[in-house]
């Protein structure tokens, strides 16, 4: 099996990511289709490699989704869904925070999500301007699992996006992440998630206005567990095999 990842560019800023785990004759026409996904870019830079280990989940997260008039309404719920997985009130809010300004440092977006210790918000990234990054994951059968989204009814423009959110929110609880909280950078893409093992992948609009260029992802892990749950995260190889 072979791993492709591909991250686009524009101005030095990242604006497009997907992730594959495909058979060796299927590397071609993989490539092709990753290349024709950033809209804009000046810069695109593709990895791939041969996979040495694959392990395997057997079933996703379980799908919720709910929507609201407004932004407020939507973080509240966000809230009170990322406290049933043990996040204090408090550090959700400081999550919803981050990326509302911008997650790094300097403001802005970052490449990767934000490691915050669910006891006391401090922040565990190693480097706080790249973030972690969840990579080397897919589902076992694409094209199925898409299947079953149509069947529910999930839009077209959003399925591959809700493919590949739900893969990495699957694959963070694997590796050891109690909650997780996401919206897009994409301007146009107002709808966000929070993730846990007890609330599942609840996708939740809008968690932003429209026009809003800010975004990212906020892991909650236990400080004692970070460096194994990023070395889970950022090394092992997994295939998700059912919805």
């Amino acid at each position: 099996m072979i791993s492709v990842r591909m991250r686009a560019e524009l101005q030095g800023k990242h604006v497009s990511g997907a992730e594959r785990i495909v058979l060796k004759q299927d590397l071609e026409k993989t490539v092709k289709e990753l290349l024709k996904r950033p809209k804009q870019y000046d810069t695109i830079v593709l990895t791939i490699e041969e996979l040495q280990e694959l392990e395997r989940i057997e079933k996703a997260l379980p799908i919720y989704s709910f929507d609201f008039k407004t932004v407020e309404e939507a973080h509240s719920f966000a809230v009170k869904k990322l406290m049933e997985e043990g996040v204090p009130e408090g550090l959700a809010y400081k999550a919803l925070e981050l990326l509302r300004r911008g997650p790094s440092p300097k403001g802005g977006n970052m490449r990767g999500a934000v490691l915050m210790d669910i006891s006391t918000g401090e922040r565990l990234e190693p480097n706080q301007e790249k973030g972690i990054r969840t990579i080397r994951f897919d589902w076992e059968d694409r094209k199925h699992i898409k299947s079953l989204l149509m069947k529910r009814g999930i839009k077209k423009e959003y399925r591959e996006r809700l493919l590949d959110a739900l893969a990495l929110a699957t694959k963070n609880l694997y590796c050891g992440v109690i909650a997780e909280l996401c919206w897009s950078d994409d301007p146009d893409y107002i709808t966000g998630y929070v993730a846990g093992k007890s609330i599942g992948y609840v996708r939740i609009k809008p968690m932003k206005e429209f026009g809003v260029a800010l975004g990212g992802r906020v892991y909650f892990v236990r400080k004692k567990e970070a460096s194994k749950v990023i070395h889970c995260l950022e090394k092992r190889a997994v295939l998700i095999e059912e919805l």
